[in-house]
């Protein structure tokens, strides 16, 4: 037991076991790095994507196995709202274009910070207008009056907040309730997520109305109806005809 042969057949044994734990605990933290690897460039990505798309919309794309395809979406029952700045011809003629892009990035900060605050959602942004949606993309019991509460919050801002060279800027608001399709459209080189159906075409109607009206938050009768126990409070408008509808929407501003 004491011969030379032995021992030094029990130190081979010894390196052979020390190599191969070595080489075990050496594949495992190459595999945890690559996995580690993966996981912050995905968030990396989907936190590079949100910046163009919501980030709940950003999440779906980078978790999912599939490539996102044209048509992949779902239809549900949201509160969608529509806002527009104010005279943005008039104050645009006043000032540079890079002046003009500084006072939108300004605006759209301030609001959308408001509409994160209310579980708004920012579909879509095209020239000085929002497209918000609230129960869409992640859910949401009280969708419609936090619509409500984020265009009366807007309101609230809009007096407070000035903008490039003093500039104070006032935001038309348009609400409805009802059935949406948050939907990939394009092709498959080129998609958009964006918000289609019958109901937020209400919305986008009724932004432009405020000022027919002079005011600055219309919502529709389904909108008022989802907020009768939330404690908002309307005064009626009166009745449109919305182009692409048939019967006559009954139209509210909020009270005060």
């Amino acid at each position: 037991l004491t011969s030379n042969a032995i021992l030094i057949g029990a130190e081979v044994d010894k390196i052979l076991a020390i190599a191969l734990v070595t080489g075990v605990l050496t594949v495992a933290i190459l595999r945890a790095q690559r996995t580690l690897n993966h996981a912050v460039l995905d968030n990396m990505a989907a936190a590079d994507l949100s910046k163009f798309v919501s980030r709940e919309v950003a999440d779906r794309i980078t978790a999912s196995d599939q490539a996102v395809q044209p048509g992949d979406g779902e239809s549900k029952v949201a509160t969608v709202m529509f806002t527009d700045m104010e005279g943005v011809s008039t104050i645009s003629e006043k000032l540079s274009p890079r002046e003009l892009a500084g006072m939108l990035n300004e605006y759209f900060t301030v609001l959308g910070a408001i509409v994160h605050e209310h579980g708004g959602v920012i579909s879509q942004i095209i020239g000085d207008m929002l497209i918000v949606t609230y129960n869409d993309a992640s859910p949401n019991d009280d969708h419609a009056a936090c619509a409500v509460r984020t265009a009366i919050a807007i309101q609230k801002a809009d007096t407070r907040s000035s903008f490039c060279k003093g500039t104070v800027l006032k935001t038309r608001c348009g609400i409805n309730t009802g059935d949406i399709v948050v939907v990939a459209i394009g092709t498959k080189e080129r998609l958009v997520f964006t918000v289609y159906g019958g109901d937020d075409n209400i919305a986008a109607r009724l932004e432009p109305l405020n000022k027919e009206y002079g005011t600055y938050i219309l919502a529709s009768e389904s909108t008022v109806k989802a907020c009768s126990y939330n404690g908002c409070e309307f005064d009626p408008v009166g009745e449109v005809t919305v182009r692409g509808r048939s019967a006559p929407t009954k139209i509210f501003t909020v009270k005060g």
